[in-house]
């Protein structure tokens, strides 16, 4: 990963911006909100100097409307999407996602060397991340696109997922189909370490009546079995680690409850298992609140086993606030938690290959979707909870050995800080930039997703060919009258979207009389003409003038 901020930066990227989105993901907290909402917050404070280019989804959004939800006195130019040509400037668009297909099809008209797409894993067990990465293969995408990858395990995946539908292709069409044909950096997720003052320890603690002798032992993040972790690992680790250890265990739930059915059966499983463990469950949506348990507590605990947890941001936080982590290896966990220097990892296991056909055909039909798939395969993840509830034990009874780890992974975490995630962000835009220009100029094309209607559909209209086209009023009305009368009625008899010059057309025919258009001009002449020829369309859709093919 690059390294802090320094020398210079030859690309930066427009950020596509869901404004809508954002507001309500923000308000979900998923694993994906926290992330998108942390890498725009820290683009705005971290980036290269120079212009903010935002790409907005939505035509409402100015600079005005995104300083006042990010607040910035950098210049802030905003490409709406009818102007995407735009995008070369920066030289790159950044899509907080793994969608880049529809956007490649759209800079085709531009030419496929116009600008960078760059895009970013994050849950990647749906349907429609792994459609994604499909579509990449038959997208117009390029070597000087990429789709950054989160974690090692995750590129593994990706990869896996380009070579299968890479096979499929070859097989239906007979030839060679490139498996790869985006670059697959692994660049992690962000943070910004907390900052913790001394009291608030204390202070935690004597909130929630938590003595200096117990050990409290961390979960951050949703409450949920089917979407982030299932609770029968954690609770038999915290119970089978109570009786190992004279030290009394606390187990501090941050979080949030996916549901009622689910704070039930995390209760119901706490008090099976881990009898002996008082369990204490915060709200941690507030980020004081998320502060606070981070101060109190003495290590951190998360034995991710879902197929849609595909980095972690908690445990990097842990670390940062200096607690010692106890996760299972287990996808973007194996990256950032290093195995017996800033916490322990423990075993886990997927059954053998082949295995689990029929959950994904029952997905494949329809009858399980995403969720239910995830609340499925959680369940049969083997976790060593044995070697958890000994990393648990061993922690809670040397406070020596919670202290060293606890220093290692604040140091460890700092890799993880923002500014230094951009800046590895902006060197991949630049390496993208060098590729983009040793191919040199590519001509815009029309794409395949974006066909023409007046050619796709010829065929519905009267067939016939014509040299020219003869445009005239129709005898016996006032065009301009007719025009007005036209203009007044409501939207469902004339939509104000389609941009005609109508009045323009009709002072035209006022001075000549007729217009003849020939058909046998070069395309780019017909493009220049094409304001007045669509009015002449729509003016005979009114019925104001006459078009006769001669």
């Amino acid at each position: 990963m690059g390294s802090d901020r320094g020398g210079p930066i030859v690309s930066a990227a427009a950020i596509l911006y869901d404004s809508r989105g954002f507001d309500a993901d923000r308000e979900r907290l998923t694993g994906l909100a926290v992330a998108s909402a942390g890498f725009l917050a820290a683009y705005v404070e971290h980036a290269a100097p120079g212009p903010l280019w935002v790409h907005p989804t939505d035509e409402a959004t100015d600079a005005a409307a995104f300083r006042a939800r990010f607040p910035t006195d950098r210049p802030v130019e905003v490409v709406p999407r009818l102007d995407t040509r735009r995008l070369a400037e920066p030289g790159a668009l950044f899509v907080p996602g793994p969608v880049l297909a529809p956007f490649a099809w759209r800079r085709r008209v531009i030419g496929d060397a116009a600008f960078s797409l760059t895009g970013v894993t994050h849950t990647m067990s749906t349907g429609r991340a792994l459609d994604a990465v499909r579509d990449l293969l038959v997208a117009p995408t390029q070597p000087w696109d990429a789709l950054i990858c989160t974690s090692r395990a995750v590129r593994d995946l990706v990869v896996g997922v380009l070579e299968r539908h890479a096979n499929h292709l070859a097989e239906r069409t007979g030839g060679a189909i490139v498996p790869a044909p985006v670059q697959l950096p692994v660049i992690p997720l962000g943070i910004d370490p907390p900052t913790i003052a001394e009291a608030e320890r204390a202070r935690f603690r004597a909130e929630h009546g938590v003595p200096d002798d117990a050990v409290a032992v961390l979960y951050l993040g949703r409450l949920s079995a089917h979407a982030k972790a299932h609770p029968l690992p954690m609770f038999r680790a915290l119970g089978r680690a109570a009786e190992r250890t004279s030290r009394p265990i606390v187990a501090v739930l941050a979080g949030w409850y996916h549901d009622a059915d689910t704070r039930r059966a995390f209760e119901a499983s706490a008090a099976a298992l881990a009898p002996t463990v008082r369990v204490i469950t915060i709200d941690a949506r507030p980020p004081d609140a998320k502060r606070s348990a981070l101060a109190g507590s003495d290590l951190f605990l998360s034995l991710a086993d879902n197929l849609q947890e595909s980095f972690g941001l908690t445990p990097i936080e842990a670390m940062a606030a200096g607690l010692p982590c106890v996760v299972t290896d287990w996808d973007g966990y194996r990256d950032t938690v290093l195995d017996g220097e800033t916490g322990f990892r423990v075993p886990s296991a997927l059954p053998p290959a082949g295995l689990g056909a029929d959950l994904a055909w029952r997905r494949l039909l329809g009858v399980d979707d995403d969720s239910v798939l995830h609340a499925l395969t959680c369940e049969v993840v083997a976790i060593d909870t044995e070697a958890a509830a000994e990393a648990i034990a061993r922690l809670a009874d040397d406070p020596a050995l919670r202290q060293r780890m606890g220093h290692a992974g604040r140091r460890h975490a700092r890799s993880y800080a923002w500014p230094r995630v951009i800046r590895a962000y902006e060197e991949l835009w630049a390496e993208l930039a060098e590729r983009r220009a040793a191919a040199g100029p590519v001509p815009g094309r029309e794409p395949s997703a974006a066909v023409d209607p007046f050619a796709a559909f010829a065929g519905y209209a009267t067939p016939g060919r014509a040299a020219a086209l003869r445009i005239e009023t129709v005898a016996g009305l006032d065009p301009m009258v007719e025009l007005t009368r036209i203009a007044a009625l409501p939207k469902a008899a004339i939509d104000p979207r389609l941009p005609v010059d109508a009045v323009g057309l009709l002072e035209l025919l006022g001075r000549h009389g007729a217009l003849t258009v020939p058909l046998d001009q070069s395309a780019d002449r017909l493009r220049a003409q094409r304001a007045g020829i669509r009015a002449a369309f729509w003016l005979a859709h009114a019925g104001i003038v006459r078009i006769t093919p001669v």
